[in-house]
Order: C-alpha cells, then sequence, then structure tokens
C-alpha cells in the first residue's frame, strides 16, 4: 500500500498512534499529518508556486518534479520534512551532513535542487556564496515560513496525496566519504516493492513498531522510514547510536522490532544488562549494511532466544538480493523475485560455485545514475543490474565474497579478503581487524592483516596464527599480521581497506 494513502488512512483510524519519535520529540500520525501539510505550504511558498518545477539538467529525469534536499542534524527533523515532502508532488533528497563540505556543496551544484533546508549554519553560508541556483533556507527559517503559510491556508490546506506510481520521490546517494557521492531516484512503485518483500521477509506487520537508531542518511534508517510509514507503525529514531537510550526505549514503548547494523547487537545487550531494562518485546532483529560476524549472533541469540534474528543484503541501486538466518551471513537465499548470475570479466555466466561479478535481475533496479552524478549505467538492457560485488552461486545460494578491491590475486589464487577478517574477527580480542593485499614479487601478492588495539589486549600471534589455519584454506592464511591503535573509518565507521593499506606502507603499524 502507498506510504501517502496508509498515512491518510491510519490517520483517520488511529490518530493519536505515534508515527515517529526521536530526539525527545513524538509525532502521532494526526499531527504527522498536520506536518505533511506545513511542508507542502512551506515548499510552495518558497518556490512561489503550487506546481513549482525542477531546475537545471536533473530535470528531464525527474519528469520536472522539484528536489527538495534537507541535511539536518537531527533524525526527528530530517525525518518529518522528508515524509513531508514524498507526500505531495516532491523528490527528497537526505544528505549527510557528515559529507566533506566539498561534496555537498559539489553535489547540490550537479544536481540542482529546487530548495535545501539545513541546520548548519557554515553549510547554508557556503552554499549562498557559491553559484548555486536554488533557494536555501535555514530550518528555523523553513519552519516559520511552514507555520505561517499552513496559517493562512487554514482547514482547506492540502495535505499529503496519493501520487503515480512511476513518479519518482527520493534522490538516493552513495558514500560520499572519499569519492563524490552518485546520485540515483527511486520510483514509488519500486518501493512499494521492496515494502512487499519487507512483508514476506523482513518481520513488517501493520502497525508494527521498529526502532532504527541510525541517522536518515543511511539507507539502512531511510528505508525503515518508509517501510514502517507505508505500513502504519510507529518508528523510533536516533540521531546518534546511544546503546542505553535504545534498550530503554524498547522496553518503556514495548518496539517489537529493531533494524540497524550488526556492531549494534551487543552494544544494545550491555546497554540493557546496565540499565536493568528488558529487552522482551523484541519479536524480530534485522540487520544490514554490514556482514553479520558470527560471534555476535551467537551472543545475540543466546541472550535473546525468544527473537529472530536475520541479516539482509541489498543495494540501494538494485533493492534486496538475498537474506541469512545462520552463520556470519554471507551465504544468502535470494529473496523471493530475484533472478542470479554471476559472470566473469566478459560477461560469460561461470561455472557453478566459481567467483564471479554478481547480476541480479529484480523488478526493483535503477536503470542508471543520475547523469550530473555519473555516466554509468547499473542495469542492462536486459536487465540485469550489477554494483560489482564479488560471489558465487551455488545450491541456489549466493556467497558475497566482497567487491573488486576485496580480493587479493596471491601465487594464482583468489584470496577473498573480508573471509580472512571474519575468520580472525571470530577470535576473541581480534573483532577489529582489516585485510588487506601487499605487493609481492614472487606471488603477485600476499596478504597482511591489520588487527586495531592495544598490544596487551590482543591475543599472542602464535594463537592468531593457529585460529586462522583452522578457520581458512591454506592459501587464505595471511603472511603478515599487524596492530594498530586505531583504524581509519568512514564517517559512517567501516573500516577504510585503502587507508589501511596505506598506513601499512608508511609504516605506521607495529609487526607482530
Amino acid at each position: 500500500m502507498p506510504l501517502t494513502r496508509t498515512l491518510i488512512d491510519v490517520a483517520a483510524r488511529r490518530p493519536d498512534r505515534i508515527a515517529l519519535a526521536g530526539d525527545g520529540e513524538r509525532l502521532t500520525y494526526r499531527q504527522l499529518l498536520r506536518s505533511c501539510a506545513a511542508v507542502r505550504a512551506g515548499v510552495e511558498t518558497l518556490l512561489g508556486s503550487s506546481q513549482p518545477v525542477a531546475l537545471g539538467a536533473s530535470s528531464a529525469e525527474t519528469r520536472g518534479v522539484p528536489i527538495v534536499a534537507v541535511s539536518l542534524s537531527r533524525a526527528i527533523d530530517a525525518a518529518r520534512l522528508l515524509t513531508g515532502a514524498i507526500s505531495f508532488r516532491a523528490v527528497a533528497a537526505v544528505l549527510d551532513p557528515l559529507w566533506p563540505l566539498e561534496h555537498r556543496l559539489e553535489i547540490l551544484r550537479r544536481v540542482e535542487p529546487a530548495l535545501v533546508i539545513t541546520d548548519d549554519a557554515d553549510f547554508e553560508e557556503h552554499l549562498r556564496a557559491s553559484s548555486f541556483a536554488g533557494t536555501v533556507v535555514s530550518l528555523a527559517a523553513f519552519d516559520s515560513v511552514a507555520a505561517d503559510a499552513l496559517a493562512r491556508r487554514g482547514d482547506s490546506a492540502p495535505g499529503p496525496e496519493v501520487r503515480p506510481r512511476d513518479e519518482p520521490f527520493l534522490l538516493l546517494f552513495t558514500s560520499g566519504t572519499t569519492d563524490l557521492p552518485k546520485g540515483f531516484l527511486r520510483t514509488r512503485g519500486s518501493w512499494d516493492h521492496n515494502v512487499d518483500i519487507s512483508r514476506r521477509y523482513l518481520g513488517v506487520e501493520d502497525g508494527r513498531s521498529t526502532i532504527a537508531p541510525g541517522p536518515l542518511s543511511y539507507s539502512l534508517t531511510l528505508y525503515a522510514l518508509v517501510e514502517v510509514l507505508a505500513t502504519g507503525g510507529s518508528l523510533f529514531l536516533q540521531s546518534r547510536f546511544d546503546a542505553q537510550a535504545t534498550a530503554r526505549t524498547i522496553a518503556t514503548d514495548r518496539v517489537e522490532r529493531l533494524v540497524g547494523v550488526p556492531a549494534m547487537l551487543l552494544a544494545i545487550l550491555q546497554g540493557a544488562r546496565r540499565a536493568e531494562q528488558p529487552l522482551d518485546s523484541l519479536l524480530e532483529v534485522i540487520t544490514g549494511g554490514a556482514n553479520q560476524p558470527e560471534h555476535i549472533r551467537r551472543s545475540f541469540e543466546e541472550t535473546r532466544p525468544t527473537a529472530h534474528l536475520r541479516s539482509y543484503y541489498g543495494a540501494s541501486e538494485i533493492g534486496f538480493i538475498g537474506y541469512s538466518d545462520a552463520g556470519d551471513g554471507t551465504s544468502l537465499m535470494p529473496f523471493g523475485g530475484v533472478e542470479v548470475s554471476v559472470r566473469d570479466e566478459s560477461g560469460a555466466e561461470v561455472p557453478t560455485g566459481e567467483t564471479g561479478t554478481l547480476n541480479i535481475r529484480v523488478g526493483s533496479a535503477v536503470e542508471r545514475y543520475l547523469a550530473a552524478t555519473s555516466a554509468e549505467r547499473i542495469t542492462d538492457a536486459d536487465g540485469w543490474a550489477s554494483v560489482g560485488d564479488l560471489a558465487s552461486f551455488a545450491g541456489g545460494r549466493i556467497q558475497l565474497l566482497g567487491r573488486a578491491g576485496d580480493v587479493a590475486v596471491s601465487g594464482g589464487h583468489k584470496v577473498s579478503l573480508p573471509q580472512v577478517e571474519r575468520a580472525l574477527a571470530s577470535l576473541p580480542g581480534c573483532e577489529r581487524c582489516c585485510a588487506v593485499a601487499l605487493p609481492d614479487a614472487t606471488l603477485g601478492s600476499i596478504v597482511a592483516v591489520v588487527v586495531e588495539g592495544e598490544a596487551e589486549s590482543l591475543p599472542a600471534k602464535a594463537r592468531m596464527l593457529a585460529h586462522l589455519r583452522a578457520h581458512l584454506a591454506p592459501q587464505f592464511v595471511p603472511h603478515r599480521l599487524y596492530r594498530a591503535l586505531a583504524l581509519p573509518r568512514t564517517a559512517g565507521g567501516k573500516i577504510r581497506r585503502t587507508a589501511v593499506l596505506e598506513l601499512v606502507g608508511s609504516g605506521d603499524v607495529d609487526r607482530l
């Protein structure tokens, strides 16, 4: 069921049900409906029309629908404004406020949104001083304009409306930490398809409460917003992850479903113990955004045996790909409707079980990136899409092996670096590690692993090697082990493999 139709329906039937909560604020469905009308009034007033038009080169791709971009520090603000924007004729875009300033400025120069709303005064000042052709406004100023415009419109103010399913409504971006983000458009119909997958596989039910403790700039949280509101549920948000606050919200509000990255799970369990908060209301725990380490799965399932833990993998440009209920989350059952093809560099299908590039055919895949941000295609003429994942496919299961830069060729053997990391991370004390490929005159490259931590907190080198030999084929066992006090990470907390390689090359690590 389309999000806006559900919002209107639930606001009429259950007006006092919580729709959004976070940062000390709560919005019922009645209040969210009113908020959507205010956002619409504010956007149309600032853009000077009840049918504002898109700007620049992207207007053809958005079919004339204007882009409203938000770059906000609080999740609840981003959620209410994004919901308001997509509840009528607009394409909503969320810019990560942690992206480098130059990336945010350049992406807006290329994409040319009609309106930018931000609570970052420095960003606003730089945007005004740039060649940006759209309107930029502070969050406080927008809320003031929206409230005044809504008051003038009175009871007849238009609010959410059901829009055509082929209309674009979201502009999403790839990671913007090191390279310029690439944008791509999602239609309303393509995410209707994804909501159906969530109902069938990811614990979504009408009216169910979900907590997603992460910023709206993360696709995992953004999708949780859409799927929860599309099914009339309640979404609890956090601008910054706080394990004890998450546990307290789950216990106090009897939250039934958790969506987050795997690393959150143990912290939430520890936070619940410290705060003496039960987590017995949790029925479904859904992880994504990273592989589900087996030791985290095991610890969580032992502590909360009544909660069903499922990890899934997808790509924002493609949609849902596969899910796992066991192991480390890299052996996946494809979701219903997903076709799988693993191919070599020439595009030919590889034999069953061999490594190649994962291609997916599914109804939710995006055809191409926004032209202003990339000339690359995502989906070919036959409907097959790929984001460069390496995998094998056998027995109806996808085995993920990482991206092209995640595989080393050592002595003729293809070595999956994430597989090496997962093996070592299952040894207590080595949970934070990164494998890299170092050049070698004889073997082409050799595998090394850098473990994060103080020297006294790490297991002995001999124990690490014994553990690796017990869990890996001989050609996968690293040739060298290093230690670093801190591994370089993205703004979102993911370890940056290229930066770790530079760390090793500069000698800023200790060899074990």
